[in-house]
């Protein structure tokens, strides 16, 4: 019972802070929305930092499990990395613009594991999609897959990180579709880009 208590409370904040951001909601705000008592709320987390950080890390975890779970099904590299393409950008809309911001001011530890897992997770998964990209035809076989997938984590960056992108000059779906769109285009063979034509994910990144 105290389990179900526990992910009621991280579904509920995870809704508001990606909603309103981290730093206007409070720990009260969440308690009444929830409807349960504060006290019923530090029972599980010491406080609003500590709720902040299982949340972010609860939400990494349901990322890699999504990233895993696409693996099993996919038809070839290429269409991994724009199954990705399409799974960010919908989870993008969700986001509140001023939530990046906030953690990064206010929650700087929970951040640097954001970082962390993008340094290490996502690096991982894209050097492992350009050596089966170039296994099976669809990357070239001379690219660096090491030097392309740093290129690769260093264009996320300037995604998130609320320091590089003024929201108000591109939408995010703007500049998240031509990042992909240049990191595809520079790495697929003509196999690669015959796939890409076909698929309706690349169409719309248009």
């Amino acid at each position: 019972m105290s389990e179900e208590v526990k992910i009621k409370i991280l579904n509920g904040a995870e809704a508001l802070f990606l909603k309103y951001g981290f730093k206007s909601i409070t720990m009260d705000d969440i308690a009444r929305e929830l409807g349960i008592s504060k006290k019923t709320l530090y029972q599980f987390f010491e406080d609003k930092i500590s709720l902040v950080d299982q949340t972010v890390l609860r939400h990494i975890e349901h990322e890699e499990n999504a990233c895993f779970e696409m693996c099993k099904n996919i038809k070839n590299p290429v269409e991994y990395m724009l199954l990705i393409t399409e799974s960010f950008s919908d989870i993008k809309k969700q986001i509140n613009q001023t939530i990046l911001f906030d953690l990064k001011k206010y929650f700087k530890e929970t951040w640097d594991k954001l970082n962390q897992f993008r340094i290490e997770f996502i690096f991982n998964q894209v050097l492992e999609n350009l050596k089966q990209g170039k296994d099976q035809g669809y990357y070239h076989e001379d690219i660096n897959e090491v030097i392309t997938a740093r290129f690769y984590i260093h264009l996320v960056d300037y995604l998130i990180n609320p320091d590089n992108v003024s929201s108000s000059e591109f939408e995010f779906k703007t500049v998240h579709n031509e990042m992909m769109r240049y990191h595809l285009r520079s790495i697929c063979t003509e196999k690669g880009i015959k796939y890409l034509h076909k698929s309706t994910i690349y169409q719309n990144l248009k």
